[in-house]
């Protein structure tokens, strides 16, 4: 048999030369010859990573699924931002009128009470407004519809707050502005007809007695089946007991002169509407001049008092003509 240690000499070279090479780390490939483990992961993962960053950036699903997310756990800021960008990016994908509902929901999701900022009704507003003129017959226009009613009524009931603010504090003129905003912008509001009798208790605070007749005459006049007719009552029976002859000069005004400070009903005094729709102090319509119906050929009689605050007042409009004309 023959023996394995044959040359120990050899034998012992060798097994020093494997043990260096063990101890030192010998390698068959110089630093500049030798591959990184990783090379070949850092190319597929640097791929993979832009690829990822196009499809979160830009794929039209990821962005929708996204803004989706945070919408149903109220993060309504965030969820805008998507919906924001994936209609900048996507306007004529079949979802743009969904993305379009559900940007301006989550504007109406984020209002508060009426006493604070109004920035989400107006935007709101602004973006059901713009889902009903850029997506035209869209399952959501009614429903868009609905909320810019009750987005309007929310902006009526913010003035309606801030105008009794000012009323209650004194501040006559700036409670003024509030509810004639309120008429002018919403007057098919319910909160327009309560502008219209806390704006006649507003005039009757300043003094301006006669504005404050024809803003009560207006409320029972536009609005003879409303709770606050009687109210309106009232408070022309107490101008009444201030004044006595308060009542005698409530004359139907031009209807196309209309200004929120002439409700409805020529003022006289402390500003006089003249026929040119300019106010004056002191002025008067000549003599000439009287009130006929809208339309119709003007004789020499005028509305009457009493017809003015009856129940179902007249359905044309009186003005202020000249007899013997038709009046237009």
């Amino acid at each position: 048999m023959p023996h394995v240690f044959r040359h120990p000499i050899a034998t012992l070279v060798v097994a020093l030369t494997l043990t260096s090479c063990l101890t030192l780390g010998c390698s068959m490939f110089s630093d500049d010859e030798a591959p990184s483990p990783t090379a070949g992961a850092d190319r597929t993962d640097a791929q993979i990573f832009v690829g990822d960053t196009i499809e979160m950036n830009y794929d039209p699903n990821v962005i929708l699924k996204r803004a989706e997310s945070f919408h149903e756990q109220e993060g309504y800021a965030e969820a805008i931002v998507e919906y924001q960008h994936f209609l900048e990016l996507h306007r004529n994908h079949i979802l743009a009128p969904y993305a379009q509902y559900r940007l301006a929901l989550s504007h109406f999701k984020m209002i508060q009470t009426i006493d604070r900022d109004m920035t989400p009704v107006k935007k709101a507003r602004e973006e059901f407004r713009k889902l009903i003129d850029e997506f035209p017959a869209s399952q959501y226009e009614a429903e868009a519809w609905v909320k810019i009613k009750e987005c309007k009524g929310l902006l009526a009931k913010n003035h309606l707050f801030v105008g009794t603010f000012y009323y209650k504090r004194n501040q006559y003129l700036a409670a003024a502005r509030r509810f004639e905003k309120i008429i002018d912008l919403y007057p098919s509001m319910e909160e327009a007809v309560e502008a219209k009798l806390q704006l006649a208790k507003t005039y009757q605070k300043l003094g301006a007695m006669k504005w404050a007749r024809d803003w009560a005459v207006n409320l029972i006049q536009q609005h003879p089946r409303h709770k606050l007719r009687a109210d309106g009552h009232k408070l022309l029976a107490t101008l009444q007991d201030e004044n006595p002859n308060i009542m005698t000069a409530a004359r139907p005004r031009r209807s196309f002169n209309a200004t929120v400070s002439s409700p409805g009903f020529l003022p006289t005094t402390p500003a006089e509407t003249a026929f040119n729709g300019t106010a004056s102090r002191g002025s008067r319509p000549a003599s000439t001049m009287t009130d006929c119906p809208l339309g119709s050929w003007c004789g020499t009689t005028g509305m009457s008092l009493s017809n003015a605050l009856a129940p179902n007042p007249p359905v044309a409009p009186s003005v202020t003509c000249r007899p013997g004309t038709w009046c237009q």
